[in-house]
């Protein structure tokens, strides 16, 4: 359970001081200091390498430490572990048991400081044994009393994934007294491994602040659930409205074939009028588990429920299950497009295509279409063309028709018939009965007919979209093209007009920024008011508890601290801006932006500038580790601007950032880019946990942006590619219009992409008015 992360002990320290050195917690302690002396040296390399830890620089003093060791006359105890705390602050755990392990000292010197980084490591990647044969050897050395606590929170780690309870009791309670801050945690730790019950309640009686009291319910019941109470834990979970869980005890306690069917009946009935989202998933896990061989009327209710939550992979393996003479048009409906959201589209191409559907409700029209577009996404298209075609002839005037046309307009398109795909576009835009892309189509309508070099028309097309869909989401984009288009079209004074409606409909738009461009005007600013951010006392003292219990390591409790600051946010909005900056000054950036928004509400919805100022924005749009990112811009030669912009899309400026694809750290650089980087830049060790530290991500992220920007010609085409990749954008600059790099950035297919594009070009500006700052 140990994860120290980015500058572990150093960083810690350095952050309580700038959230300010002296706060107290609410019992009156200050938190006694756990960083290491720094170490006596004559080596000038290990005394930088002290000094860049000490400003939290974990990766520079990594790089001036190991070239040190790498000379036998200079790797002496004192660069040895400097060089090891350095590798354990931005997580190199790897690398510090290389450098630890087999050294002699470790036993006799720096207070036993070794044996602790080698049982932190060993607790990184799993081995419990090691931790508790490192953190005892640690704990004969005659230490700090804080120092010696923490250790004893590393031995009841590694004690309790050993499941050796009692002792790991003992270990949380003495850690428990030697730090005050994470105190209480630490007892509902010691509660979660002490089977008997009034020892627990006297430890409960213990915790008192609200984010660990809002923890003991749920100690509770997996305290009984671990002693093999289940059905007192079973009781527990359901009091805490987790029914999944309460399941699952059950049916593990009972034996009788009876007690299982009245449960599986109860479950069911909760899986099918009370349960959803993540606790829909969860029951249904517990259901399959427990049940693996449902009857067929079960199958077919939990492959219904899975559908109508999302849960598409569950839902097509349960049609899949579930006897053929039972399914009705609708669950044929709904298996297809579970098995198209999973990639299964020629499966259910071939199964729409042998059904027979009814002729009532509507079925056989959704049914070809779903089959045209299963079609499409596999590629098969002249088949989809058949299948689209068909949609049209045979149920014109339904929403499924204009759909279908909407499709068959982009497979033209992407066959460069753009004539032929403007046409369908705009037929898809007019239909009587529009289909979900209709509002959409009506804008491809116009873009293809401006970049086929008919602004008349592409101006009707724009103009009617708002007209027709005024609650669409292309209402913003429509007024700007029409600008656009008007302007081309020799009417500079509508088009003005267009631009000015734009942004004063929402001014933070990349519509409203590219309308100010050609409006020559500046663009919205909040207003400024004089002052630092407020704070608040109560949520400081959560802050520096937080802070605490990241440098043990206890990231689930600092989970749940900030969470209790959130919820308070959520009941008093006055807080939005002093939580919002605590959260800045704790680099829990996503948080602070979600109660920088609440601020933003809150000052509009009472018509209080002073809660909707720039103040409020700065945490909205906020700017990290500034001097050392406005360096790297310059050393790249990139607008600051525009990297912040980067940054707060890829990872809303936290540090551990993680994708779906593996990208990691501020600015998203996936591993294989990173490591390629970094041998170019010779470091002298790579490790993708590299690109969790800032400093390692800003330094590789911009020159991965710089070699984008300096491929394209344009920038729009240079953030596609950063997104999406090189291949794509040199696919996408063949099509009509495309020389334009406000048409490229429209017409390129992925949502995603495009959004990312307008997103990053929208955000540099605000930044730009915000900080000041320059290209």
């Amino acid at each position: 359970m140990l994860n120290v992360i980015l500058h572990g002990f150093v960083l810690a320290a350095a952050v309580s001081c700038q959230q300010g050195g002296d706060r107290r917690e609410a019992a009156g302690e200050v938190a006694p200091s756990l960083s290491p002396p720094p170490v006596t040296t004559t080596d000038a390399d290990v005394r930088a390498a002290q000094a860049d830890l000490a400003e939290g620089r974990a990766w520079a003093a990594t790089r001036r430490a190991m070239p040190v060791l790498r000379t036998a006359e200079r790797r002496t105890p004192e660069a040895v572990i400097v060089a090891a705390r350095a590798a354990a602050a931005w997580g190199g755990w790897t690398l510090v048991e290389a450098m630890l392990s087999f050294e002699p000292w470790l036993d006799t010197r720096f207070s036993g400081e070794g044996r602790e980084l080698l049982a932190r490591a060993a607790l990184e990647r799993g081995d419990a044994a090691k931790a508790r044969e490192h953190a005892q050897a640690a704990l004969l050395m005659q230490t700090s009393d804080a120092t010696r606590a923490f250790r004893e929170l590393l031995l009841a780690r590694a004690l309790d994934r050993l499941d050796e309870r009692d002792s790991s009791a003992v270990r949380y309670r003495r850690a428990a007294d030697g730090l005050p801050l994470a105190g209480e945690w630490l007892l509902l730790r010691a509660a979660g491994v002490t089977r008997e019950t009034a020892e627990r309640k006297r430890l409960y009686a213990r915790v008192k602040h609200d984010a660990a009291k809002g923890r003991v319910e749920h100690t509770e019941a997996q305290a009984l659930e671990r002693f093999g109470m289940l059905l007192a834990a079973a009781d527990a979970y359901e009091k805490l409205d987790d029914m999944a869980s309460a399941y699952r005890l059950r049916l593990t306690a009972a034996t009788e074939p009876s007690a299982r069917a009245a449960l599986r009946s109860g479950l069911l009935r909760y899986i099918q009028s009370e349960a959803s989202g993540g606790s829909l998933a969860r029951a249904i896990e517990v259901l399959d588990a427990a049940f693996p061989d449902l009857d067929a009327t079960s199958q077919l209710l939990v492959a219904r429920r899975a559908a109508e939550g999302g849960l598409s992979g569950r839902a097509a393996s349960g049609f899949a299950r579930s006897p053929a003479n039972l399914l009705t048009d609708r669950d044929h409906i709904a298996w297809a497009r579970a098995s198209i959201a999973t990639g299964r589209n020629t499966e259910a191409a071939r199964r729409i295509g042998d059904r027979r559907f009814g002729a009532g409700g509507g079925a056989v029209a959704e049914a070809r279409y779903l089959r045209g577009l299963a079609l499409v996404r596999a590629g098969s298209r002249a088949a989809a063309r058949g299948a689209l075609d068909r949609v049209i002839r045979l149920n014109a005037g339904t929403p499924w028709a204009a759909d279908a046309t909407y499709l068959l307009a982009d497979m033209e398109s992407d066959a460069g018939s753009e004539r032929r795909a403007r046409d369908l576009h705009q037929s898809a835009c007019t239909q009587a009965r529009p289909g979900s892309f209709s509002d959409n189509a009506c804008f491809r309508a116009g873009i293809l007919s401006f970049a086929l070099g008919d602004p008349r028309r592409a101006a009707t097309a724009f103009d009617a979209l708002p007209r027709r869909f005024p609650s669409s989401p292309e209402v913003m984009a429509a007024l700007y093209w029409s600008g656009r288009a008007h302007a081309r079209a020799g009417n500079a004074a509508v088009a003005r007009e267009r631009w000015t409606a734009a942004m004063q409909r929402e001014p933070l738009s990349y519509y409203a920024v590219t309308s100010a461009r050609r409006l020559e005007t500046k663009n919205w600013t909040p207003a400024v008011t004089p002052g630092p951010l407020p704070r608040d006392a109560s949520i400081d003292v959560a802050m520096t508890r937080a802070a605490r219990l990241n440098e043990l390591g206890m990231t689930t409790e600092e989970r749940h601290e900030y969470d209790e600051v959130e919820r308070d946010v959520a009941e008093n909005p006055d807080l939005a801006l002093a939580a919002g900056a605590a959260f800045l000054d704790r680099g829990q950036v996503p948080r602070a932006i979600r109660v920088g928004w609440r601020a933003v509400a809150h000052g509009r919805a009472r018509g209080d500038s002073a809660a909707a100022d720039e103040r409020a924005y700065r945490i909205v749009y906020p700017m990290i580790h500034e001097a050392e990112f406005v360096a790297r811009s310059r050393e790249h030669r990139l607008d600051p601007a525009l990297v912040a912009a980067v940054i707060r899309q890829e990872s809303q400026w936290f540090p551990r950032a993680l994708s779906v694809a593996g990208a990691r750290g501020l600015m998203q650089v996936m591993p294989s880019v990173g490591e390629a980087i970094a041998r170019s830049r010779n470091y002298p060790v790579w490790d993708p946990a590299l690109l969790f530290d800032p400093h390692v991500s800003l330094e590789l992220g911009t020159s991965h942006l710089r070699a984008a920007l300096s491929q394209y010609s344009s920038l729009p085409r240079a953030l596609a590619a950063y997104n999406a990749g090189g291949s794509r954008v040199r696919r996408w600059a063949q099509r009509v219009g495309a020389s334009d790099p406000e048409l490229f950035t429209e017409r390129i297919p992925f949502v995603e992409t495009r959004d990312y594009v307008r997103i990053v070009q929208r955000n540099a500006e605000l930044y730009r008015a915000l900080y000041g700052l320059e290209r």
